[in-house]
């Protein structure tokens, strides 16, 4: 065990560190943000909604245009330096925000700049290492990703728990934005410092298989974790292949539906999920932070047995079965919530949250599995990209709907709405193919074709054959008579 982590740490770049430190500013206002909605501004559910969708567009926006001007500059390492500086400048900005709006625009600007580092991160990964050691920098990157992230929702439990004694909630809540925002400042002075010189070979951003895909598996596309668009979308394209007969397979069309339907129904029971432990069950800070700690957790260690369920049982069986757990955990919430009205026993909150994190990592490492399987070869990088924006875009939707039906109809039909739209996406997920099929579709097309050429060239070689044969030798008159 003990060689095994001394083997792993000496093969982490140094500028790993960065991004786990980044990664730790990012978990820390995952949940932060919500609470200072309420707490702070004294806002509803409703205008977490309206941040959450405002956040998340900007995100998607951000992702194509810096994707595009990372590769038109023909750099990496400065858009990976701008993210971590932004990031650091808004958080200080938010510490000493006197409005709602003010909080607003920051975050936009936050997740705008944000991105910037997103689209390429990966990217620095493949290009300052060989092919076949790829996949095991990226696993890499993202532990030390995931790593941060929890320490971050850690460092808030810790801190809601001890500092309001001190400074009072609300001035407990601007010293740790404050703290974030320099956290992300030292991120950025310790990306200039040792990310290292990249020349860009991937300015197509063409898929090689699944893994540039794999970067943000950890983070939920909830509330304001950013949006990783590494293949350079082209809305003309993307149109193009919708609607053409030569384009996406109906299967893959159909898998972006459901896709679509799903990520509205996470969104409707996710985006109003702090301020109900805050506002209705009446919990404290760092119990919020605590059982978003715990959800990650259920992320990071389900990760690896998640990847092998895949392997054995299929990644569309996988995906039904995510998102069976959790239409009965939202539906079981939007129960209780209609008939007792209270919050449920420490011990359910603890191990619904935990398998609210475990059934995630199911969930999205079949999504993207399933992308990759679905699609075909040539537009397999666009339908990977497509899948990121599709996530983006349903949270979109489901940040306006689940603010305004939570405020005025309350959580439980929010959370109703949730598992009524996932099965929606579930009766869709009948009608995608299994991917298998597809594939051997494909191999028995191709077999004939393949016939078809290799009889034609043997019929070439034999009529070769017969006319060099019949043809007279005129060297030799003997053999010609």
């Amino acid at each position: 065990m003990v060689r095994a982590l001394r083997s792993w740490w000496h093969d982490i770049e140094r500028w790993y560190i960065a991004v786990g430190l980044a990664n730790l500013v990012l978990g820390t206002s995952s949940v932060l943000i919500p609470l200072s909605v309420a707490k702070t501004f004294g806002h509803s559910v409703g205008s977490l909604g309206v941040l959450v969708s405002l956040v998340s567009l900007v995100g998607v926006l951000g992702s194509l245009v810096w994707g595009r001007l990372s590769d038109a500059a023909h750099r990496r390492k400065p858009f990976i330096i701008l993210g971590y500086a932004a990031s650091g400048l808004c958080f200080l900005g938010v510490s000493l925000a006197n409005s709602f709006y003010q909080l607003a625009i920051l975050n936009m600007l936050l997740n705008f700049f944000w991105v910037a580092n997103a689209s390429v991160t990966v990217l620095v990964v493949i290009e300052n290492s060989n092919e076949g050691s790829w996949e095991r920098r990226i696993s890499h990157l993202n532990q030390i990703g995931a790593l941060g992230w929890v320490l971050g929702l850690a460092v808030g439990s810790l801190w809601m728990q001890w500092m309001p004694a001190m400074f009072g909630e609300l001035e407990a809540i601007r010293v740790l934005f404050w703290a974030m925002g320099l956290m992300g400042l030292v991120a950025s002075l310790l990306a200039i410092l040792t990310i290292p010189r990249t020349v860009p070979q991937f300015t197509q951003r063409k898929f090689r298989g699944m893994l540039l895909a794999m970067g943000n598996f950890i983070s939920e596309r909830a509330r304001f974790s950013p949006l990783h668009l590494y293949h350079r979308l082209h809305p003309r394209r993307v149109i193009a292949q919708l609607n053409q007969s030569e384009g996406f397979r109906p299967g893959t069309k159909l898998f972006f539906l459901s896709t679509l339907i799903a990520f509205v129904g996470l969104g409707f029971f996710g985006i109003p999920l702090p301020l109900l432990l805050s506002q209705k069950f009446g919990f404290p800070s760092s119990t919020v932070f605590f059982f978003f700690l715990l959800q990650h957790a259920g992320i990071v260690l389900a990760y690896p047995f998640a990847s092998r369920r895949i392997h054995k049982s299929g990644n569309r069986y996988v995906q039904m079965g995510s998102l069976w757990v959790r239409l009965l955990l939202f539906g079981g919430f939007a129960a209780y919530l209609a008939f007792f009205g209270e919050s449920p026993p420490l011990a359910v909150l603890i191990a619904a949250f935990i398998v609210y994190g475990i059934t995630w990592s199911y969930f999205q490492l079949s999504g993207i599995a399933l992308t990759s399987r679905l699609a075909s070869e040539k537009n397999r990088g666009l339908a990977l990209g497509l899948y990121n924006a599709i996530a983006g875009t349903g949270w979109i939707l489901a940040g306006l709907g689940s603010g305004l039906v939570a405020g005025h109809a309350g959580y439980s039909l929010a959370f109703a709405i949730a598992g009524g739209l996932l099965v929606i996406s579930l009766g869709v997920l009948l009608f995608v193919p299994d991917p298998a099929l597809v594939d051997n579709e494909e191999r028995t097309q191709r077999i004939p074709l393949r016939r078809v050429r290799l009889g034609r060239a043997a019929q070439g070689t034999s009529r070769a054959q017969t006319s060099h044969r019949s043809r007279p030798n005129l060297k030799h008159p003997k053999a010609a008579s």
